[in-house]
């Protein structure tokens, strides 16, 4: 008898205090949702925001769009097209110009050639208005996986247009592109975006035909004011099937005038598609915030280091506090170092958007310089706004 009593006045602690713990728990729970949903909409004058632990990453946080958004027109107006249908009405700022040239500065300075390079800044901090300033912006170059950002946003579009009915049995697809820049997911991606399928070579109307809809996904865009855009060709190496470069009618879509066209993007284009997944506009709210969490990365070193497809290493978020929130979409080959990320610290003093495509063998060399030009933008805006 003795023995039951001890036992069940020892059960009874135990559960009291896994209710205890239970308790402790949702209430930890609910203070983090809380942090998580509030922090787009606090002021610019705050009391420090708590910091996450080292084993938490921060969430994608967005921003309101300091002007209402354009009002959109229906779907029968343009078809198949982007949403936001007029450029970002940003203001020129000659003191983020004075930090992008800056940047074209350093890059002389450790020798390599500016001629290749662009570069596009945003300033999101303020709620009265929104700068930007760039060093060929405008300037459309190979963009190599930075491509895959578009397709992520045409994709939605299709979703929302009711042309792609399940989007779920896409999610890892989406997942894999974004997240481990996978060129075989993205070519399922872009298949499912413009209703088309890689093979053999087409002839006449049949190639008439699948040519104007694999560059549907163009138009989509320059439907949008994104000029002379070009994101209609795929990614390689492609593993299943096994392809070092464009066959068959992949190969037509490319052949014009005798000359072999890649897809084309400028750093204004990588900017303003970021910029407005980030203030909510792109597609909706809703696929924004999805768009927003593909994005996002995690900036500690132990979260990326082992990870061969992390997009830290050598590129903008490298040399970034690992305490801030940070999302981005990287490209990269032999000759070529592209990146477009979105940089929001917790106390919200500094909000920015930087893009920087490199179009020359000695950027992809360099995995120095990305780290270099970021870490110089980050400073120069806190300095910034803490004036």
């Amino acid at each position: 008898k003795i023995r039951r009593r001890v036992k069940t006045k020892s059960t009874k602690l135990i559960l009291s205090q896994l209710k205890y713990k239970n308790i402790l728990a949702l209430v930890a729970v609910l203070m983090t949702a809380s942090w998580v949903i509030t922090l787009p909409f606090r002021g610019r004058s705050v009391s420090p925001t708590v910091q996450p632990t080292a084993q938490t990453s921060v969430s994608p946080t967005l921003v309101p769009p300091y002007v209402r958004p354009v009002p959109q027109q229906t779907p029968e107006d343009l078809g198949f097209a982007y949403n936001v249908r007029r450029q970002p009405p940003l203001r020129y700022s000659p003191q983020l110009q004075e930090i992008v040239d800056e940047l074209v500065k350093i890059s002389e300075e450790k020798g390599l050639p500016t001629e290749p390079l662009s570069i596009s800044l945003i300033d999101v901090r303020s709620q009265d208005v929104h700068t930007f300033a760039g060093y060929q912006s405008q300037e459309v170059r190979y963009p190599a996986s930075v491509s895959k950002l578009f397709w992520m946003a045409a994709f939605y579009g299709a979703v929302k247009k009711g042309l792609i009915d399940d989007e779920s049995k896409f999610y890892e697809d989406l997942r894999a592109m974004m997240q481990k820049s996978h060129n075989d997911s993205a070519s399922k991606i872009l298949d499912a975006i413009t209703d088309t399928k890689s093979g053999s070579k087409l002839e006449g109307k049949d190639l008439e035909k699948w040519l104007e809809k694999r560059k549907s996904v163009n138009e989509f865009f320059h439907k949008a004011g994104y000029n002379n855009l070009i994101v209609s060709t795929k990614n390689y190496p492609r593993y299943y099937p096994s392809q070092e470069g464009p066959v068959g009618r992949d190969r037509q879509l490319r052949k014009k005038d005798g000359k072999f066209l890649r897809n084309l993007i400028s750093t204004d284009h990588a900017a303003r598609l970021t910029y407005e997944i980030y203030t909510r506009q792109a597609v909706s709210r809703q696929y924004s915030t999805r768009m927003a969490y593909l994005l996002t990365r995690d900036l500690r070193p132990e979260a990326w280091q082992n990870d061969p497809y992390n997009g830290i290493k050598g590129f903008i978020g490298e040399s970034l506090p690992s305490n801030i929130y940070f999302g981005s979409k990287v490209g990269f080959t032999t000759k070529h170092r592209m990146d477009v990320a979105f940089v929001r610290t917790l106390d919200d003093k500094a909000i920015y958007i930087l893009a920087i495509f490199a179009e020359d063998p000695a950027y992809a060399r360099d995995e120095e310089i990305f780290p270099k030009l970021s870490r110089h933008v980050y400073d120069r805006m806190m300095a910034l706004n803490n004036q």
